[in-house]
């Protein structure tokens, strides 16, 4: 059994699944040539992490980065980026997070924008 190793948390950040999936494939990668094998819930993890994600880490950067240009707070824009909504009703659910009210106008805007950049399932 792997020893138990303390951590100091340097910084905290959102992150989509796609960024997350990218830092915990590095994770593993360094923990396999140091210990040799990787605990299987990390292995589920990054499996989980590569089925969801359904940008690239591009898409997903430039993506968000627009969405913050309509004045959403990053943890809605990275949300957004995360699911996809592909309807107006599961984007008006993710919008719940904003102090704001985001007019239907705008946010069929921002839904056209968002499946220009999803691809489909």
């Amino acid at each position: 059994m792997a020893e138990e190793v303390e951590v100091e948390i340097i910084e905290e950040k959102h992150i989509s699944n796609v960024e997350a999936y990218r830092i915990l494939k590095e994770a593993i990668e360094k923990i396999k040539e140091y210990e040799g094998s990787v605990p299987p819930f990390l292995v589920k993890t990054l499996t989980y992490l590569s089925k969801s994600s359904k940008l690239t880490p591009e898409e997903a950067e430039s993506l968000k980065n627009t969405l913050l240009k309509y004045g959403l707070k990053e943890e809605t824009a990275i949300m957004i980026v995360n699911i996809c909504p592909q309807t107006l009703d599961e984007l008006r659910t993710l919008l719940e997070l904003e102090e704001k009210y985001i007019d239907t106008e705008t946010a069929e805007e921002i839904l056209k924008m968002v499946k220009s950049y999803c691809r489909e399932e």
